[in-house]
């Protein structure tokens, strides 16, 4: 049977299939990442900005096509997070755009939509790059726009845009060198084909129910209207996180933590394993998890200095100051950094877990101040500070920091007395005079830049390049040093994650002052989880 026209109820499940969809894919999404490092987040990204959308449909009062189209458009909006969830979300947008008003949705509309989606999408990336989810986003609005007089038959014409999608995603790797190198499709690109193939199957009439897990755990400012005081925080972290394509059940995991802390949720599938436990070693706990399977969207909360800063916030007066400072990263060392160089709210995110659009708006309305500074220190969060930025009533103002050593010294060259023009100025410029470094592991066999990396090695990256990898962190952090410093080089710093013991990170210090004799050495606790060390040198 024909389908010549999709109504609003056909919309709305639609839309609902294309998100379950997503949602039981996204490990492969995440998979995709072109380094084989311990945090691809592609899927796990577009998936939260789309269940965003989902939610604002669920909640609205009218059904109408363009009512959904606009739920979704808003919701996405809120809910993006990392490039490509705010590609997403633009992309939604777009379509909101083109199916504004429509009683019911033909090919010259969906067509019509798809070249709105792709348009604004475009518009809203400075310098958009060709081999990524933009590309399959244009080449099939485009073959839409070509062909959509062609077809009387919804499902038929569906079909043939997914080939075409399929078709220009298969071509990425000859598009990005970097994806060829790493053997992937680009990641974004797959994630726009389960969106097209969920779609597509509600439109043919079958259902895609997604995976739920259920026992969601409670937001970590819920919790610490618990306490009264500090003293009653036994367990300092709450610490979160999620394994994907887990090689134990939950129960299994469950019991090799149980005696680690309190407040303990660990529920999962054969898929994933939500787990959520307040305790004072997170690192040990993650130590364990990994060993059931790949980590995401880990979340290390200290809930002792979240109480102390709602006390603070409780007592302080309303005066408003000039300046304040919202900063996003993970690890209790690196927030203590960021703290005592008076950032106001340290957002913990970054790798794996990148914050909303919605989630740094609520920081920045934590702040009473004149002119309010993100730092996102993290490439994947830049988009989502400047969407939050735009749609603000308050003077909101991005230094785009890539690395957490950028977001640092952004904040040291930071002047009270200047202009705000003269500090984004100054902070932009100083997040260019320091490299930045890390070590951790690989996920996945690979193949970069002729390197031979095996699953589970150490690797060394810099300035976008797998640049080593071994068996021993402490050495691969030396190759790296070695490699980043130079004549003009006199600090390195060496920030060690919450899987290093301080007798270790310490020792390091003699094998890089001999590889760096000019310049001062510091060795930091940062506590970030995956990465065993982020180097700095200025």
């Amino acid at each position: 049977m024909k389908v010549k026209y999709i109504d609003n109820i056909t919309f709305k499940k639609m839309f609902l299939g294309a998100a379950a969809n997503l949602e039981n894919n996204k490990g492969i999404v995440d998979s995709l990442n072109v380094f084989p490092v311990p945090d691809g987040d592609t899927g796990t990204n577009m998936n939260l900005t789309v269940q965003a959308a989902v939610r604002e449909i669920n909640n609205l009062s009218e059904s109408t096509i363009t009512a959904i189209a606009n739920a979704a458009s808003n919701g996405s909006l809120m809910g993006a997070r990392g490039n490509s969830g705010v590609i997403l979300s633009q992309l939604l947008r777009g379509m909101a755009k083109g199916i504004n008003g429509a009683i019911h949705i033909d090919s010259k509309i969906i067509a019509e939509s798809f070249q709105l989606a792709s348009d604004t999408a475009y518009k809203a990336v400075m310098r958009p790059v060709e081999g990524t989810m933009l590309t399959v986003a244009r080449e099939t609005a485009e073959k839409a726009m070509a062909t959509y007089m062609d077809y009387d038959d919804l499902v038929v014409f569906l079909e043939n845009l997914l080939l075409q999608a399929k078709d220009t995603l298969n071509r990425t790797p000859e598009m990005l060198k970097v994806l060829k190198q790493a053997d992937v499709v680009d990641a974004g690109g797959k994630g726009l084909i389960f969106l097209i193939e969920g779609a597509l199957a509600a439109l043919k009439g079958v259902e895609i129910k997604p995976e739920e897990i259920e026992d969601e755990v409670i937001d970590t400012s819920v919790e610490l209207e618990e306490f009264s005081s500090e003293d009653e925080i036994i367990f300092t972290y709450c610490t979160e996180f999620i394994i994907k394509n887990p090689t134990k059940t939950a129960e299994e995991l469950l019991s090799k933590i149980h005696d680690k802390g309190d407040s303990i949720v660990c529920v999962g599938n054969e898929n994933v394993i939500k787990t959520h436990l307040h305790t004072n070693n997170p690192g040990q706990v993650l130590a364990i998890a990994v060993k059931y399977g790949e980590l995401t969207n880990i979340k290390i909360d200290n809930m002792k200095e979240q109480f102390r800063e709602r006390l603070k916030n409780n007592n302080k007066n309303n005066k408003r100051k000039k300046y304040g400072f919202v900063s996003i990263g993970m690890g209790d060392g690196i927030e203590g950094v960021f703290k005592d160089l008076n950032v106001d709210v340290f957002l913990s995110g970054g790798q794996t877990m990148n914050p909303s659009t919605e989630d740094i708006l609520e920081a920045a309305n934590e702040i009473n101040a004149e002119h309010i500074i993100i730092l996102p220190n993290n490439s994947n969060i830049i988009l989502a500070a400047n969407q939050a930025k735009k749609i603000s009533d308050k003077d909101i103002q991005v230094v785009a920091s890539k690395t957490i050593p950028q977001g640092i010294a952004a904040l040291i060259a930071f002047n009270e007395e200047s202009s705000v023009d003269e500090n984004i100025e100054t902070m932009t410029e100083a997040i260019k005079e320091v490299k930045t470094g890390q070590v951790t592991y690989a996920v996945r066999d690979t193949v970069f830049d002729e390197l031979e990396i095996k699953k589970d090695e150490i690797i060394a990256i810099h300035d976008g390049d797998i640049i080593s990898h071994g068996d021993n962190p402490e050495e691969e952090a030396i190759k790296l040093v070695s490699k980043m410093v130079d004549e003009d080089s006199f600090l390195v710093s060496l920030f060690y994650g919450d899987s290093v013991d301080e007798k270790t990170a310490e020792s390091l210090k003699k094998g890089v002052e001999e590889v760096a004799p000019d310049c001062d050495i510091e060795i930091i606790y940062g506590g970030q989880p995956l990465y065993y060390y982020i180097v700095s040198v200025e």
